[in-house]
């Protein structure tokens, strides 16, 4: 993987993320948005409402782990939490990644999230059954995992360990 996790922390991962100005609570900031512009820019106004509302979302989640009671311990994800919302953030995770480059590469992945503490073995083992049953033949097998893609996966660690109540 060219891309390498360890190297980032959340404040790296939010700032790289940080799709509008946020205050310390995660929330739009007043201040902030009284001096952005309202006029999109060129990037903006051809980027599609869902990515901007995704990104937002992915930085609203980040803020949210980082300002739990207390400091999160790695593995951020021990196991996977048992409930039908749980299993649908699941299937959307790693039928993203299969897309954007296959699940040979998902793989390999999954075993360097559990070696950076973002997943516990046990979730990394459920994870990697989960991935045996996905097959796509719209997956970019020639591509890689990029530092958006590993971004978004801590997202879904994030939102995947609020359901088990880390």
């Amino acid at each position: 993987m060219a891309i390498d996790p360890r190297n980032y922390d959340l404040d790296e991962l939010r700032t790289a993320s940080d799709a509008s100005p946020l205050g310390d609570a995660g929330w739009p900031d007043d201040d902030a948005a009284e001096e952005r512009d309202d006029e999109p820019t060129a990037d903006e106004s051809d980027r599609p409402a869902a990515d901007a509302a995704f990104e937002e979302s992915v930085t609203r989640d980040l803020v949210a782990m980082d300002h739990r009671d207390g400091p999160m311990e790695r593995p951020y994800l021990p196991a996977l939490p048992a409930s039908l919302t749980a299993e649908a953030l699941i299937f959307e995770w790693l039928e993203f990644l299969v897309l954007q480059a296959g699940r040979e590469s998902v793989a390999d992945a999954l075993a360097f999230y559990e070696s950076v503490g973002w997943l516990g073995a046990d979730a990394a083992e459920a994870l990697g059954a989960y991935l045996a049953g996905i097959d796509d033949a719209r997956a970019n097998d020639a591509n890689r995992l990029d530092a958006d893609d590993h971004r978004v996966s801590l997202h879904y660690v994030a939102r995947l360990a609020s359901l088990a109540g880390r």
